[in-house]
Formats: structure tokens, C-alpha cells, sequence
């Protein structure tokens, strides 16, 4: 039996289009926990596939094949002016932190050799910035401030007070 076809499986969107509305909304799927658990949702505006398709094809630096869509705040949904095309290495680098292992935040990782918080920035396979501080605090706040100076896309991250 073949199945039918509707014409917008064929789009390139289409699966991304289809992927992000199964991570914001279906339980099941392995990344909901990462999306639709954490509040992340598709806009009502973009539900349908082919207004989804009209707005993210309008979007400056349209790219489908070699460029990623990019959420700006990784806390806020798939909704318009939220959304923009950018390379890998930036959406890499507004990644929120992935809570693996003991370090708290993106780009902040304690040596033992030196016994002393490490706060790196990368960007395109180059090591843009790597100091170290006394506190997890002063090294957030230093990398923070080195993203907003040099207008970096990497994610400015919020000190918890732990």
C-alpha cells in the first residue's frame, strides 16, 4: 500500500517542521523533556505548516540546508521574533547548559590542576577567551561580560546564588 502524499513532505522544512512540534507536544518523543516538559511550545501562528513555512522562509540569512533555525531565548518558544537562521557554530554556542556532570553553567568548569574555576569561550573552532578565577561567581561574571562586549551569540547566563 503506497502511502499518500500531500506535497509538503517533500518541502526541506517539513521535518523540521514536524520534529519541533513533536518535541514541544508529544510526551513520547525523546526530546519533550528537553521542550514541551519545560514549557517550550509552537506558536499557534506557526502550527500549520505552511504558514510556518511563509514565516521562516521570510526570516533574513534563509538557509535550509547548510544553516540551522535558531531559537534568540532559548526560555521562550517557537513563535515569530524568536526565530532566525544562523551557522551551527552559533547555535552551538546559544545552547542553554546541558546539566551533565558537576559544573553548573556553559563554559565554566573547575580545574584541579589549578585549583581554580576555568571560564572558556569558543566560536567557531577558535578559543576565543580562557581565564581563570577564584570563584565560580567571577568567572561567570567575566565570561558574561567578554559575550556582551564582543557581541558574541553565545547564551548570557544567570548566576543562581549558589
Amino acid at each position: 500500500m503506497t502511502k499518500k502524499r500531500y506535497g509538503n513532505e517533500l518541502h526541506p522544512l517539513y521535518k523540521r517542521w514536524l520534529s519541533t512540534t513533536q518535541r514541544c507536544n508529544n510526551p513520547n518523543h525523546a526530546s519533550y523533556k528537553n521542550y514541551g516538559k519545560r514549557g517550550i511550545t509552537l506558536s499557534d501562528s506557526l502550527k500549520n505548516f505552511e504558514d510556518y513555512k511563509n514565516y521562516v522562509t521570510s526570516l533574513p540569512n534563509y538557509e535550509p540546508i547548510n544553516g540551522t533555525l535558531d531559537r534568540i531565548d532559548n526560555d521562550k518558544g517557537y513563535e515569530k521574533g524568536n526565530l532566525r537562521w544562523v551557522d551551527y557554530s552559533t547555535q552551538l554556542a546559544n545552547q542553554r547548559f546541558s546539566g551533565k556532570g558537576k559544573n553548573k553553567y556553559t563554559g565554566i568548569n573547575w580545574s584541579n590542576t589549578h585549583n581554580r574555576w576555568i571560564a572558556r569561550i569558543s566560536f567557531k573552532g577558535k578559543s576565543l577567551f580562557s581565564k581563570s578565577f577564584l570563584t565560580q561567581k567571577e568567572a561567570l561574571i567575566a565570561r558574561n561580560k567578554f559575550i556582551n562586549l564582543n557581541n558574541l551569540p553565545h547564551t548570557i547566563q544567570k548566576w543562581s546564588g549558589e
